[in-house]
């Protein structure tokens, strides 16, 4: 120790051994590459772990260079055939190629710019050969042709092109009202149909309704007369078998009886009502006859004697 201590030469070397010895060392992470430089000039390529080049200023280490896959996110504005702006939101996911590191270093200065591009140039080239719904439709053909054109420019650059994605096209706010005019259209089409059909069908049900109630009504009646005629007939039976009179007297009896019925209803109502029976073209000399038809004429005569236009009594005139 005291001999490196009193020679100054060996203590020098030793001094500039401890200040280079770090420029030496070469520590590259994980999904990560450094560029070996000698003397300015690419040298190697050192992958992850321990390794050791030669001292500063022959050989200088890069920052660590990525090799993780990356994302670009880019809405690239289209003009369809149809003059129709669509905004196609699109995503494409790449990498530093396993053998690409160097020209992935030294050949492109901003290689996300250079992406972003080629995928701008090619989004629109396809585009305009398409109409509007070609475009919704077409989402595979965007993909395939982005990922085909982006393979062939970046690969001779060190790049490997993961996935391209591309999500649905996007119109433009006119565009979308527009839909949205058609669409409620459609709507209110659809809605007036089946208004119409539901007014159709209830307009049928209630037809059909009308008609099985009408069928019961008509049923109901008939019964009902059916019924009465069955009791008349059963009356008129035991009324023969009582009297001995014949049917047709017997009939005959029953309507003189129906006649003072009614006779006795008008002459009830004050002679307002006149009731002439069929029997009134029988002979005058029927006093039966006179006596009703000289009652009524009465009981009319003095109604109308009792009242003058200006309401006094005609006795008093």
């Amino acid at each position: 120790m005291t001999f490196i201590l009193t020679n100054p030469l060996l203590t020098g070397l030793i001094l500039v051994a401890l200040v280079l010895l770090p420029t030496m060392i070469v520590i590259t992470s994980q999904k990560h590459v450094r560029i070996i430089e000698t003397f300015g000039k690419f040298s190697s390529v050192r992958h992850a772990g321990l390794s050791f080049k030669a001292p500063w200023p022959i050989q200088s280490a890069s920052s660590d260079f990525s090799l993780k896959i990356k994302e670009i996110s880019e809405e690239v504005t289209v003009k369809s055939s149809d003059n129709a702006f669509v905004t196609v939101p699109i995503r494409v996911q790449y990498r530093v190629s396993d053998h690409g590191a160097e020209g992935a270093y030294y050949k492109l200065d901003d290689p996300e710019g250079q992406i972003r591009s080629y995928v701008v140039n090619q989004v629109r080239g396809t585009a305009s050969g398409m109409s509007f719904d070609e475009l919704f439709q077409s989402r595979t053909h965007f993909e395939d042709g982005v990922e085909e054109t982006l393979t062939e420019k970046m690969t001779s650059f060190g790049f490997r092109i993961e996935n391209v994605l591309v999500d649905d096209p996007q119109p433009s706010e006119q565009l979308r009202k527009a839909f949205d005019r058609v669409i409620a259209s459609e709507r209110l089409k659809e809605a007036a149909v089946n208004e119409g059909e539901a007014a159709k069908t209830l307009s049928v049900a209630k037809a059909n309704a009308e008609g099985e109630a009408l069928e019961i009504k008509g049923k109901a009646w008939a019964k009902f007369r059916m019924d009465i005629a069955e009791g008349n007939a059963d009356a008129l039976d035991k009324f023969v078998g009582t009297t001995g009179l014949s049917p047709a007297e017997a009939l005959t009896f029953f309507n003189s009886v129906n006649e003072m019925e009614a006779v006795r209803d008008a002459a009830q109502a004050g002679g307002q009502i006149v009731f002439v029976t069929g029997s009134a073209k029988a002979s005058s000399s029927d006093p039966a006859l006179l006596g009703l038809t000289a009652k009524a004429g009465q009981a009319s005569t003095a109604n109308t004697a009792t009242k003058k236009p200006n309401g006094a009594d005609e006795n008093h005139a």
